[in-house]
């Protein structure tokens, strides 16, 4: 991978590191913020660019598109959604907006589940985030230190500036969908969208460019723990296997840095091995709390070191344990 990286531009915590992972492909890679950014990846071609995935909020957005004004005066003319959790469409409305005739696509699964499910969860947010900014300003009032004070003021802003942001949002829906693949064919690129099996949720979305050999996967994979609260562990590790038979050197995730077919392959052993270990236990009968005690150190010899580098996103045995539930759900 040929990467320059450099901090781009920030609007509140929304402060990305762009990475030049081939020739007109860019990430910007999210750093942490009070709520969520997922990765975007930025594909120019010869007559325009196309976007996947627009962050948790329009401001977030924004940078990105400041960001390719300073790249290329081409347009953006697509907008890819790899799948329907908030963090990564809810920037979506910023580019029809800077540029008119931008076209969003998703599979028809995920739209489905973005009008099904997605839109209730921006009403979630409205309703839940005043009891957050109700918490920070009493533990501000409460706090002794001029550190805590500092921390809390900060997440206080953030929490507000955020409430503002999804009362105002004008979600936008895909204006575009495919069933299991979609062909973009410019001049100098091509680019395939696919559907390849349930994951992390019912519908990811697949973005593969066969001549930079370069994959961008949404949250089917990422940089550490997955998030299971809406996926099907038993189906991941054949959609993995799938992803696997492309031709491809560089993993593009939908959070942290860039990665190769190692990565794959460490995060498919832990999918394989979470779900197979809860499988085993709950063939003799076990409850899930004896599973949640047993399974732990079986895997943590193998994956507890590897899984451990965004701990301040999602902490190692948090994310199993909310993973085992899922997978015991499931199975069970």
């Amino acid at each position: 991978m040929d990467c320059c990286a450099h901090e781009g531009p920030a609007a509140g915590d929304a402060r990305f590191d762009f990475q030049r992972v081939a020739d007109g492909v860019h990430v910007a890679v999210a750093a942490p913020a009070y709520k969520v950014n997922s990765n975007t990846a930025i594909i120019e071609s010869d007559d325009g660019v196309v976007i996947v995935d627009t962050h948790s909020k329009p401001s977030a957005a924004q940078v990105i598109v400041e960001r390719v004004r300073e790249l290329t005066p081409k347009p953006v003319r697509f907008v890819v959604n790899t799948h329907f959790h908030w963090d990564h469409w809810h920037g979506n409305e910023v580019y029809p907006a800077a540029y008119p005739g931008a076209e969003i696509i998703t599979n028809q699964l995920t739209r489905e589940a973005m009008v099904r499910k997605g839109l209730k969860r921006i009403q979630d947010h409205v309703r839940q985030v005043p009891a957050e900014v109700t918490r920070l300003r009493a533990e501000l009032a409460a706090a002794t230190t001029t550190e805590q004070r500092a921390k809390l003021q900060a997440d206080l802003r953030l929490a507000e500036s955020y409430l503002a942001e999804v009362r105002a949002l004008k979600p936008a829906l895909p204006t575009m969908a495919f069933e299991r693949t979609m062909k973009l064919y410019r001049r100098d690129r091509e680019i395939h969208l696919l559907y390849l099996g349930r994951a992390h949720t019912e519908g990811d979305v697949f973005v593969y460019l066969p001549r930079e050999r370069t994959v961008i996967t949404g949250d089917a994979i990422i940089g550490w723990t997955p998030y299971m609260g809406d996926g099907y562990p038993e189906d991941w590790v054949t959609t993995i296997d799938r992803l696997a038979e492309l031709d491809f050197d560089t993993i593009i995730m939908g959070h942290g840095n860039p990665a190769g077919r190692e990565w794959l392959r460490t995060f498919r052993g832990y999918i394989h091995d979470m779900v197979e270990a809860v499988r085993e236990e709950v063939a003799t009968g076990a409850s899930l709390d004896e599973v949640k005690q047993r399974v732990p150190p079986r895997l943590a010899p193998t994956y507890e070191k590897a899984f451990a580098t965004y701990e301040h996103y999602r902490p190692w045995r948090a994310g199993l344990l909310a993973n085992i539930e899922r997978t015991y759900a499931m199975v069970s």
